[in-house]
């Protein structure tokens, strides 16, 4: 009996996975991208009771899917390509794990999140992302065209390298929170499950992550008024040749989280937590002596002077 197409993930691994007795052009017709009526539900129960054919029809689309999810987490062509194969080989291997088909997508994500961040502990450098020379490869040929966003080719020239510089120095959690909102487009419920949290949670998440990008672009005197034109210009620097394309636009409304989980998210930063512990104190003030205010003042001076040096570390 032949052995199923869905193992020939990547032409160099054939022979390691001992698959000959199928050729990659035989894999290929069913290693299409799904149509619109393609149901996930379906091909994931057909899969779990051992269809070759709705496997290989899954792991081709979640090949697709996971590509630009995992390169955007690590900027590394090579280090993405191998922990795609391990993500998928993990979906062969527990596929019958997934009690829910409709949440398919959600619990292969935070498989993928799981894999790049068992990396990254592994290797003990989960802050030292850096971009590889495929991606640098990339941002030179964008820069010799011309694109309708309003910038000149000296500003988009800075603007791209920055947000490039800026996402792989954000936290892997931040990376991972504005690609799957941005460029794989799931919802805050869909991210809170992936990330294993609340939908609230996933709003303040992502407000948090936003607000650090936001942070590291004004260091280098970008206005927050580029934060949707910084993002897209990183989801075309970061769209695999041969994976789902990414968002062709990010729209405002994209990056909306909600008044509430705004304030929440807010609340959370050293801006914000030093505006609380500014208004508490002032209010505070209002029933002490001149003595007792003094003395007040003074250890509010050193718990402020702690927040900044902290807020250095913060994102």
């Amino acid at each position: 009996m032949p052995r199923p197409c869905y193992v020939v993930l990547r032409a160099r691994k054939v022979s390691t996975w001992g698959v000959t007795d199928r050729s990659v052009r035989d894999c290929a017709e069913w290693m299409k991208p799904m149509r619109e009526g393609d149901d996930v539900v379906e091909l994931v129960q057909q899969a779990q009771l051992g269809d070759e054919r709705s496997m290989d029809r899954l792991a081709e689309e979640a090949r697709r899917r996971l590509s630009g999810y995992i390169y955007r987490l690590t900027l590394n062509h090579d280090l993405a390509q191998d922990l795609l194969q391990e993500t998928l080989l993990k979906m062969i291997e527990r596929i019958k794990e997934v009690e829910h088909p409709d949440r398919f997508w959600p619990w292969l994500f935070r498989t993928a999140l799981g894999q790049v961040q068992h990396h990254y502990r592994a290797e003990a450098r989960a802050r030292e992302v850096a971009f590889s020379s495929t991606g640098r490869q990339r941002l030179s040929d964008y820069l010799t065209r011309d694109h309708e966003d309003g910038l000149n080719r000296l500003m988009r020239k800075d603007l791209a390298e920055t947000v490039v510089e800026a996402m792989a120095h954000l936290k892997l959690t931040y990376r991972s929170v504005l690609t799957l909102r941005c460029y794989d487009q799931l919802s805050y419920a869909e991210i809170g499950s992936l990330m294993g949290c609340k939908e609230m949670g996933a709003r303040i998440l992502f407000f948090r992550a936003k607000h650090s990008l936001n942070r590291r672009l004004a260091k280098q005197g970008f206005s927050q008024g580029l934060l949707v034109t910084a993002l897209g210009i990183f989801g075309l620097l970061t769209t695999p040749a041969d994976g789902a394309p990414a968002a062709g636009t990010i729209s405002a409304a994209t990056l909306q989280v909600g008044t509430l989980a705004a304030i929440a998210g807010f609340a959370g930063t050293p801006k914000g937590i030093a505006a609380m512990l500014t208004t508490a104190f002032m209010a505070f003030c209002y029933t002490l002596t001149f003595e007792h205010f003094l003395y007040v003042a003074l250890i509010g001076g050193v718990v402020l002077a702690s927040l900044a040096a902290a807020s250095l570390n913060w994102d």
